[in-house]
Parts: C-alpha cells; sequence; structure tokens
C-alpha cells in the first residue's frame, strides 16, 4: 500500500527558512524569503517557480536522496502528537476499497493543479491521510519515533515538527511489517491534487502522509458570503425550518446547530428536528442554495482563524453574512469515504498539517 521513495529535503541549516506552513495559516503573505517554499507555490507563473526549484538544488539548499526510503514525521501542537508515516501509493488503488477519498471537488481547480503538477513535476508537500488504528498498532508505531530526528525545529504555524529518514535496516523491517496492516488509506486533505492525477492519464505516484485516525483533528470549516437579500428576507427563509435566536456569550456550538454572524450579532440556528445528515449539507441545502444568488460570492474560513475573523469579513462590508459550523468528525468521514459518499466541498480542515517543502517529490520519475 505504501512504498519507500527517493525524496527531496534542504540541508538541514536551511530547514527553517525553506519550509513554510500552508499558506491558510499566514495573514498578509508576502514573498520576502527568497529560500521559502511559498515562491514557489504563490506564483501563477509554472515557469519561474520550476527556476526557484531548480536554484535551490543548484546552490545545494535542497538534495535529492540517492535511494528509497520511508519517512517518519511526528507534529506536536499544544503537547498532542500526531505520528505520520511518509511514502508512495499506487493511484490503481484509488477508490477500489483500498484508497478511498470523502469530498467533492471543484472542476476549475482541478484543472489548475492538474496544470501545475505536470508542469511543475514536483510535490512539495504530501497528501494528507489517515488509517485505522488500534491501541496494539499505536504502541508498535511509537516505537519507530523513539531515535533522535533529523530535523527538529518550531514552525510559524506554531507546531514542533521532526522528520525521520528511514536508513536502518532493522527499523525499516519492521515498518515495512508495520504497514502490511493498513488495508485502507482515506484520503483527508488533498482530494483536488489526487483528481488532478488521475485526470493526467500519467503514471503518477503521490506522496502521502498517513496518520493514524484516533490522532487526527479536525477544525471547523466556516463560510462568509455576500448575497443580495436583506437580511429580513434571510430571517423568514431560514425561520422556516430552524429556531433562530441570539447567540449567548461562550456557549459551545453543538452538533445540528450553526451559528450566523449579521449587523454585528451572532445568532444560533437549531433546526426544528434532529437530523443525520451533516450540519455542512444542511447549511447547504437549507440556507445558502437559497440565498446564495451567486456561487462565487462565496469564502471559506478554516477555525483556525477564530471568530474574529469571521466577524472582520462581515464588519469590513465585503461580505454580509458568516456562518459558523460545527467540526465534522474523523467517523463521520470513514463512514462516508467506505459509502463511496461525498460530502459538501471544505466539510473538513485538518490541523495540524505537515510543512511545506520539508519533504518534497517528483511526481513523474
Amino acid at each position: 500500500m505504501i512504498k519507500p521513495f527517493c525524496g527531496t529535503r534542504p540541508k538541514k541549516k536551511f530547514a527553517k527558512q525553506v519550509t513554510s506552513p500552508n499558506v491558510s495559516y499566514i495573514d498578509n503573505y508576502k514573498p520576502n524569503k527568497k529560500l521559502n517554499f511559498l515562491n514557489l507555490l504563490n506564483t501563477s507563473k509554472i515557469n519561474k517557480s520550476k527556476k526557484i526549484l531548480k536554484r535551490l538544488k543548484d546552490k545545494g539548499v535542497l538534495q535529492e536522496d540517492k535511494s528509497n526510503h520511508f519517512y517518519l514525521y511526528r507534529i506536536t501542537h499544544n503537547n498532542k502528537k500526531l505520528l505520520g508515516l511518509v511514502g508512495k501509493i499506487n493511484l490503481d488503488n484509488y477508490d477500489d476499497k483500498k484508497i478511498l477519498g470523502h469530498e467533492e471537488t471543484f472542476k476549475e481547480r482541478i484543472k489548475k493543479r492538474k496544470e501545475q503538477l505536470l508542469k511543475f513535476n514536483s510535490q512539495i508537500s504530501p497528501i494528507y491521510t489517515t488509517y485505522k488504528s488500534t491501541p496494539k498498532s499505536l504502541k508498535k508505531l511509537k516505537s519507530f519515533f523513539k531515535f533522535k530526528p533529523d530535523y527538529n525545529f518550531k514552525s510559524t504555524d506554531k507546531c514542533r515538527h521532526e522528520l525521520w529518514v528511514v536508513k536502518e535496516t532493522n527499523t525499516e523491517k519492521l515498518l515495512k511489517k508495520y504497514l502490511t496492516n493498513i488495508r485502507k488509506i482515506y484520503i483527508c486533505d488533498g482530494h483536488h491534487r489526487i483528481q488532478a492525477m488521475l485526470k493526467s492519464k500519467k503514471k503518477i505516484a503521490p506522496m502521502i502522509i498517513a496518520f493514524p485516525n484516533n490522532q487526527v483533528n479536525i477544525l471547523d470549516y466556516n463560510r462568509v458570503i455576500k448575497t443580495s437579500f436583506k437580511f429580513d428576507k434571510i430571517k423568514k427563509i431560514i425561520s422556516k425550518n430552524f429556531n433562530l435566536s441570539i447567540s449567548k456569550n461562550n456557549k459551545k456550538l453543538k452538533q445540528n446547530q450553526i451559528e450566523m454572524y449579521a449587523n454585528k450579532k451572532w445568532y444560533t440556528i437549531k433546526l426544528f428536528k434532529k437530523s443525520k445528515e451533516l450540519d455542512v449539507t444542511i447549511l447547504r441545502k437549507l440556507i445558502l442554495n437559497k440565498i446564495l444568488t451567486n456561487k462565487k460570492n462565496i469564502k471559506f474560513v478554516s477555525g483556525f482563524k477564530g471568530k474574529k475573523t469571521l466577524e472582520n469579513f462581515v464588519n469590513s462590508k465585503e461580505y454580509n453574512l458568516a456562518f459558523r459550523l460545527y467540526p465534522t468528525n474523523i467517523s463521520q468521514v470513514l463512514t462516508f469515504a467506505e459509502k463511496k459518499k461525498y460530502m459538501p466541498q471544505k466539510s473538513t480542515w485538518f490541523h495540524p498539517k505537515p510543512l511545506d517543502g520539508l519533504i518534497s517529490s517528483k511526481i513523474i520519475s
């Protein structure tokens, strides 16, 4: 299921300069560091990105391993640890009960990703996946991380990132044995990249990072919209299926509840009847589809940013409504994937994530 590969890594002394968290974690990004991988990602000119990457390799800032390896990746956030295994998967196994997705995608984004991947021929961060684990398998997994890491530093996402290159023969044997027990891999974050690779019709082996399902953390993924509807009309539409009330301070959101921000006030929206549907689906079907006339007038905002960010979007008049959702949980993700059902786009925000640039690979050898 998961195979070793020749990874590309920064020299240790450059690792902190080169690597970067996902751009969503960074406010007011400006491309000011010549070594940073964000410079590659945040230009629409692929040839410019290729030149930057070549320059980093020519200067010896980045080096490709000469033989195939597995890589171990640990992320520590608020004393919680995610233990990741990095390798490559065979896309022939996608959607045949071995490698499963869970989320709908945007056609335009797939098209853009396909163009980027084929021209750039590099995957600068692994696709985030999960697999089912047990207390026994978790104990075995932890034993692989007892050695001193090759990389160990804190990044601007306020997480500690550690990477091991598995070179020791005995550890590699034990790791291979551990990997034979992983029967299914679930795509968490990276659906657009996977679809882009599938549609390329090239022999591509994606680089993935696989975390145990009981370590995965999902945050709320919220929406801000611009609508031409007056607020009274919006309240009338919502009131057909929900109770609408002013939110109480510091009261935690529950499943089947949605928070809405408008006119400098937070409202709690609660369904009249309990539903088994995802809150993100309920929001789309019963509210957004009725008040959003232009599908481009929506922005997706990670719960990592906090409620204040949602308020700022609306208060700035750029948008006029914000909706905050209860987070989707990992068991829902696995259930949807196994039933070959798909959640609406941007239903899940997985946090924390691996850095861009700490381990990268060619997608076509």
